[in-house]
């Protein structure tokens, strides 16, 4: 129905605007379908799906120093990292212009507002032990307000919030320097990250408590979203894949077949405590996990179509989360940066090389599930192939586009299973940088 008093030539030439603007839009990206092959990450390896990837002896080691680093930040008595990375953000924004929730340039003043807030001078100002109560953000300024990129710009603007570090998972042990000028953040160690974290979402860790959580037996969660409720009827938060959570005594139930797990909770004064959890054995499974193609493809298959997420934001994964999250379970550490996660293991440049020529050597010296696959700041994971070409596991958010000189993105914004060359049918796919296999350049196979 026409508003009344909207003249019948200006509903014709709005029309006409709003098919223009959508043109438009269609054009710097692609409304055209992106062909993916089969998403199931077990369809490609070719090897015995219970056969094992590592040796025993092998995971045995990686399992170990999996553990102490992931503890290790209960053994700091000081920070690890000197000032001037911790507060890297402040001289980073200095010369560039940020942009706030509302996509309008934020104030000069409020970088000197996070200065203020961050007590540089002061650092560090704490040395205590702490464990992440829920999933949090862990930011690189005391702030949840984001800090974007010209949103005028392909890949740029939302959801690029570059004070956005990483997620931490609930039951993370933490070592946490210094807190804000509010006392409302407090930045923190993990094993993989550092970061300003919200009070509220941590408890302190006394010796006890960390003896009783290093319970020598744990657990990883094996599918994502899992509601963790405590043995009191309290909803503490939600497991996903990455989760590793200890195991108390009266481990199996045999009725039921629920596994009794540890969480951590805070009382009154922020200490933590330990409350217990009677898990579904489906939804954990004793950690690690054998590394058999059929186990790795069942934790990759859960994470496929999951939403991509800068920097973990809103608890989703970007492409070195998705591969941390994912080797996790099997006992196997990788940094959360992919230009590190790309320099573990046996290491195979391809600088230079055809496409071609890449191509073959990855499929002639590539382990599914074990080799990855990195560019300038993404990184995939091998899991195969089929007719020939390899096949990829990543958290993608989109393929380069141009059109008529303007770039722009074919948005695929999740987990996927892919070519290294998804894309190809798109007309304005930006050739050749828009092509993952073209920016390959290297891979490396764990551990």
């Amino acid at each position: 129905m026409r508003r009344p008093g909207l003249p019948a030539l200006s509903i014709r030439f709005l029309l006409a605007a709003l098919l223009l603007i959508g043109a438009g839009c269609a054009v710097r990206g692609t409304d055209e379908p992106l062909t993916l092959p089969t998403q199931d990450a077990g369809a490609y390896h070719g090897l015995p799906g219970d056969g094992l990837l590592m040796a025993p002896e092998v995971q045995d080691v990686a399992w170990a120093d999996f553990l102490a680093r992931h503890f290790d930040p209960w053994e700091r008595t000081r920070p690890e990292y000197p000032a001037d990375k911790v507060f890297w953000g402040l001289e980073a924004f200095a010369d560039t212009q940020a942009y706030g929730e509302n996509l309008q340039p934020r104030d000069p003043g409020w970088l000197d507002a996070m200065a203020a807030a961050s007590r540089v001078d002061a650092y560090p100002s704490l040395n205590r032990r702490a464990i992440a109560l829920v999933n949090t953000a862990m930011r690189v300024l005391p702030t949840e307000k984001p800090a974007f990129g010209d949103p005028r710009r392909a890949g740029e603007g939302f959801p690029f919030d570059y004070l956005q570090n990483s997620l931490v998972l609930a039951g993370t042990p933490l070592y946490a320097s210094h807190e804000s000028a509010d006392r409302a953040w407090v930045l923190v160690e993990s094993r993989f990250a550092y970061g300003w974290v919200r009070r509220v979402d941590i408890a302190w860790v006394d010796d006890a408590f960390a003896k009783t959580f290093r319970s020598g037996r744990y657990v990883a969660v094996v599918k994502e979203g899992v509601p963790l409720e405590d043995t009191d009827g309290v909803f503490r938060f939600k497991g996903f894949i990455g989760t590793m959570l200890p195991v108390a005594d009266d481990a199996q139930t045999a009725g039921d077949q629920r596994i009794t797990v540890m969480l951590p909770a805070s009382n009154a004064q922020g200490r933590a405590v330990v409350r217990y959890a009677h898990v579904a054995s489906g939804d954990v499974l004793p950690a690690p996990l054998a590394p058999t193609p059929d186990n790795f493809a069942m934790l990759a298959n859960r994470m496929l179509g999951e939403p991509y997420g800068w920097g973990g934001l809103y608890t989703d994964r970007d492409c070195s989360a998705t591969l941390m999250d994912l080797m996790a379970g099997f006992g196997i550490f990788l940094p959360r940066n992919s230009s590190q996660q790309a320099k573990l293991g046996w290491v195979e440049p391809l600088d230079g090389e055809p496409d071609a020529a890449k191509k073959a050597r990855l499929l002639e010296n590539g382990v599914p599930f074990l080799t990855l696959v990195r560019k300038p700041g993404h990184i995939m994971l091998y899991i195969g192939s089929k007719d020939g070409e390899p096949m990829v596991l990543q958290t993608i958010w989109g393929l380069k586009t141009k059109y008529r000189g303007v770039e722009g993105r074919k948005i695929i914004g999740q987990t996927v299973i892919s070519t290294l060359e998804p894309g190809t049918n798109l007309r304005h796919l930006a050739r050749p940088e828009g092509v993952l296999l073209h920016t390959v350049r290297s891979f490396n196979t764990l551990p």
